[in-house]
Formats: C-alpha cells, sequence, structure tokens
C-alpha cells in the first residue's frame, strides 16, 4: 500500500488554483491558446499532493470546467479541451478563444455553485 495516496483530495480547492493559476498564465501569455504543462508544475502548484496531480487531475479538471466567464459571444468556459499524458507527464489545455480575451480584458470568472 502506498502511504502517498491514502487521503481525502479536496478537489473544489485545488480546481479553485487551477483556475486562478491559468488566468494568471493567460495574461501572462495572452497569445497562446494552446499549452503544455509538464505535471511537475501542477505537483508544486498542488502543494506536492501527488494524487491530485496525477490520478485526481481529471476529476479536478472537471470542476474547472463548471467555472465560466462572459466573453463578447456569451458565457463560456475557460477551457476548450484538454488532454492529459501520464506516461509523458504532460498535461495540454486549449483555452477557448472567447474566454481568452476576456481574461486579457479583465473579465472576472464566475465561481461554481458548491451544493
Amino acid at each position: 500500500m502506498n502511504m502517498e495516496y491514502l487521503h481525502k483530495p479536496d478537489y473544489f480547492f485545488f480546481a479553485h488554483k487551477m483556475v486562478l493559476f491559468l488566468e494568471k498564465y493567460i495574461k501572462q501569455h495572452p497569445t497562446e491558446q494552446k499549452v503544455t504543462f509538464h505535471l511537475q508544475t501542477i505537483y508544486d502548484l498542488f502543494a506536492q499532493d501527488r494524487a491530485s496531480s496525477t490520478i485526481n487531475l481529471e476529476g479536478i479538471l472537471n470542476i474547472v470546467d463548471e467555472y465560466l466567464i462572459d466573453s463578447q459571444h456569451g458565457i463560456s468556459t475557460l477551457i476548450h479541451d484538454y488532454h492529459i499524458q501520464i506516461d509523458q507527464h504532460i498535461l495540454t489545455i486549449s483555452f477557448h478563444p472567447h474566454a481568452m480575451q476576456s481574461v486579457i480584458c479583465g473579465e472576472s470568472v464566475f465561481f461554481p455553485k458548491v451544493a
């Protein structure tokens, strides 16, 4: 039994951290609609929580999909598409172009309602 995975992950907390990280990234790199992150970056973002940066990452990204932003073309999600390549330790994210523009212009992300 591996002790690194014996805890309850806080999906909503890590999803919130991920959205804040992505907002900052978009503001710093406004022309990059498709980005690739090494999972070490996500591991560091999640305070060295190995489970959340590997096997639970898709669940966290599903929550991130619930974060919305108002754009000129209506309300949209920040992430258009993502792909996790565990064997290569890579997370590839494609941002929704209208959502990117809204973040660059300073619009705020709407946080999902938690039950």
